[in-house]
């Protein structure tokens, strides 16, 4: 399945699951505007962001999953995905940027100061590049398309 596959259907069941009231989601402590969902599927812990419209409408969301959590270098894998009609209006940035903030005020009080973060990106999702190329530090070209990674300090 593809990267941007994989980000939409995460995207369409964190939409259902709170439609339904199947999670617990909390405000951001930093964006009035987000939620916060903490789980951990197949023991991976994975913070969910989501940027709200009205209701429980979700206009995108930023996944940041842990892959490697050794002492001197915290990964995370991330994807973004946008609602179909919230697309090219800078929300995938706005998501991002939100929730590396609120992700850098909770790692923090865990005296978690650095980490490092890669975005996988198909080699067909033109969007999906040119929204990495702003928000990393470096691209690694990969069969499928391309990584990009952004170092957090």
């Amino acid at each position: 399945m593809s990267e941007q596959n994989t980000a939409e259907l995460t995207f369409s069941a964190f939409q259902k699951a709170l439609n339904t009231n199947r999670i617990d989601v909390a405000k951001g402590e930093l964006n009035s505007d987000m939620l916060v969902y903490l789980d951990q599927p197949e023991g991976e812990t994975r913070y969910t962001y989501a940027l709200m419209a009205s209701g429980t409408r979700v206009k995108a969301i930023c996944i940041a999953t842990v892959k490697d959590a050794s002492a001197e270098n915290l990964c995370l894998d991330v994807q973004i995905a946008t609602f179909h009609k919230f697309r090219q209006q800078g929300h995938a940035t706005a998501v991002f940027e939100k929730a590396l903030d609120e992700l850098k005020n909770g790692l923090s009080r865990n005296n978690i100061h650095s980490f490092s973060m890669t975005f996988a990106v198909d080699g067909d999702n033109i969007a999906g590049h040119a929204l990495c190329e702003k928000l990393s530090d470096e691209v690694q070209d990969t069969e499928s398309g391309k990584t990009y990674l952004k170092k957090v300090s």
